[in-house]
Formats: structure tokens, C-alpha cells, sequence
């Protein structure tokens, strides 16, 4: 069998495995009353609100899609809007795909390539500050919701005591990141070909190391740009927090309010960020931890995670008919990466 179909097989079967311990954990659980009320009173269901969640979710999804066509279109290569929709969408479903085809950055990277090679390098550069201006507005949001939350927790002391925990350390990680990113942006040597070269030796992670720093070099001399684009994705965050909240009060769940889901949707995606196929498991493992945190049933967390999670999956059957009408180019990228 083909090593990598063994490899998704297997991240597949870790992902769903972690669900399904995490489902039995709640149902034997003292909480499995809250996560069985869910579904045995589906008619107190507000399905206004769910449908408004699914809505600001693919809102939220299409404005990270619209960053990525500013940062392409600041290399100057010719891009429009709709492709940049057309290769988000294809990239989100290939991300839960994640079976004998490569990662929905890579499809990203190797269409735009393809237009135009001679901006390859500022083509990979684009999707990896992409990514990693997302991980960094997670981290922001985190800093200034939790403060927030921990300030007004309705005498809660648990409550406080985790989200100043949280703001803390989001806040150290927000400035030492700020006080980073402004530096290689003024500090040209430090993104420069010598520092790339050596970063490149590096064994593992050398490659990826360089083209991060490559594409901190590529737009150093954009500066608004780069703080609207993080601006954006701060907005985004938020999309997906209300989306969250929003699903909890269509379920009908005890849940946090908004400010407090500032914090939890941001960690919970954080988590999501390990190479499983949609970060499926470790988003809802996160999610319910910190409903566990606030204060809150471990089975209404869980709940209202697979309700966003059922979101995401029905936002990424959008790029399926991307998918298969792209189907044959996207069936050519491995060989093209192994080239």
C-alpha cells in the first residue's frame, strides 16, 4: 500500500479515535447528562441561530481567503479574487481530505507557481505568512479577551484565575512577537541571504525555517500592509468565536458568554493546528477542556464542539466542487513536490 495513504489512514484513525474516547469519557462520565439532553431535546433547537453559526463561520473563512489574495497580490503577480477563493476552498477541503493528496497549502503554492515561476519562492512565502499571521491573531485575541473575561466572571474565582492565566501568557507571547516581527521588518539583515543560509542547515527544520524568513523579507517593506492583514485576522477570530457562541445557544446549552468564548475558540484552533486531518480531535479535546475550566459541563463543551465541527465540515463541502473540477491538475502536485 502506498506509504502516504498509510500515513492519512493512520492520522484518520488517531483523530476519530480521539473523538470517540472523548464522546465515551463524557457519556460514563459525570457530565453525561448535559451531552445526553442535547440531543434528546432537539425541539428546544433554535435553528435560526444554528443556521446564522454555519453563516459566520463561512464568513469568517472567507475574509482568511481574502487576506491571502492581498499578500499574493502584493507580490505583484496577477491574481484575482475568485482564484483566490476557487484554491481557499480547494485548499479547507483537502486540509479534512488529507487522503493521497498533499495539504491545501501546498495545492496553494503550486497553482499560483504554476502561473507565474519565476515567483515561486514569493508564491511559497505568501501561504506560509499566511499561516503564520493566523497562529500570531489567535495569541492577540486570546490576550485582550481573556484580560477582559477575567475582570468580569460573575464571582466565578475559577474562572478569573484561568483566563488570567491565559491572558498572561498570550499577552507575553503577543509582544515578544510584535517586538520580533518588528525588528526583521527594520533590520534587514536579519532576514537577509547570509541569515537564510544558515537557517537552511539547520537539520529538520531548516527548510521551513528559510522560507519563513524569505517571506518575513518579502514584505519587510510593507509594513501597513502586513499590521491591516493582522488586523483582519484579529476580525476573523472573532467570526469564528461568535459562530462558537452562537451554536451553543442554538443547542440550547449552559454555556459561557461571548467574551469568554474570545478565548475559547482562539486555544481550541490553536490546538487544532497539529497535522491531523482538519485538526479533527484536538480541537474538541481543547474546547471541552476549557468549557471544564470556565466552569462548565465537559458534555456541553463537547457538544457544541461537534456542533462547529459539523460546521466546518459542511463549509468545506463548498471546495468539493472546486475539487472536482480541478480534480486532474490536483492529481499532478505530488510529482510536481517530488520534482
Amino acid at each position: 500500500m502506498n506509504k502516504k495513504i498509510v500515513i492519512a489512514v493512520a492520522k484518520y484513525t488517531v483523530a476519530l479515535g480521539i473523538v470517540a474516547f472523548l464522546i465515551y469519557q463524557v457519556l460514563t462520565g459525570k457530565d453525561s447528562e448535559s451531552f445526553k439532553s442535547v440531543w434528546e431535546n432537539r425541539e428546544s433547537w433554535n435553528v435560526m441561530y444554528l443556521v446564522f453559526g454555519l453563516l459566520v463561520a463561512l464568513l469568517g473563512l472567507s475574509l482568511t481567503f481574502i487576506r491571502w489574495f492581498f499578500l499574493v497580490r502584493a507580490l505583484d503577480i496577477d491574481f484575482k479574487l475568485k482564484d483566490a477563493f476557487r484554491l481557499g476552498f480547494i485548499g479547507y477541503f483537502s486540509n479534512f481530505l488529507s487522503l493521497g493528496v498533499v495539504g491545501g497549502d501546498a495545492i496553494k503554492a503550486i497553482f499560483i507557481s504554476r502561473e507565474r515561476p519565476d515567483k515561486k519562492p514569493e508564491a511559497v512565502s505568501s501561504v506560509l505568512l499566511d499561516r503564520v499571521m493566523g497562529l500570531y491573531a489567535l495569541t492577540v485575541v486570546c490576550a485582550i479577551a481573556s484580560f477582559a473575561g477575567s475582570q468580569a466572571t460573575d464571582g466565578v474565582q475559577e474562572t478569573a484565575v484561568a483566563l488570567k492565566k491565559i491572558s498572561e501568557v498570550s499577552l507575553a507571547i503577543s509582544m515578544i512577537g510584535a517586538v520580533v516581527g518588528l525588528l526583521f521588518i527594520f533590520v534587514p539583515a536579519l532576514t537577509g541571504n547570509a541569515i537564510q543560509n544558515r537557517l537552511e542547515r539547520i537539520p529538520r527544520i531548516g527548510g521551513t525555517l528559510r522560507k519563513l524568513t524569505f517571506a518575513i523579507y518579502t514584505y519587510r517593506s510593507q509594513p501597513v500592509l502586513l499590521i491591516c492583514l493582522t488586523l483582519m485576522t484579529t476580525i476573523v477570530h472573532c467570526f469564528f468565536a461568535l459562530s462558537v457562541f452562537v451554536i451553543a445557544m442554538g443547542l440550547s446549552v449552559i454555556h459561557p458568554n461571548f467574551v469568554q468564548h474570545l478565548v475559547i475558540s482562539p486555544m481550541s484552533n490553536l490546538a487544532a493546528s497539529v497535522p491531523l486531518p482538519g485538526g479533527i480531535g484536538a480541537f474538541e479535546v481543547m474546547f471541552s477542556k476549557m468549557y471544564v475550566e470556565g466552569g462548565y459541563d465537559a458534555g456541553s463543551g463537547l457538544a457544541v464542539a461537534l456542533g462547529f465541527r459539523l460546521v466546518t465540515i459542511i463549509n468545506a463541502l463548498i471546495g468539493v466542487v472546486y475539487y472536482l473540477n480541478s480534480r486532474k491538475e490536483i492529481e499532478e502536485l505530488p510529482a510536481e513536490i517530488d520534482a
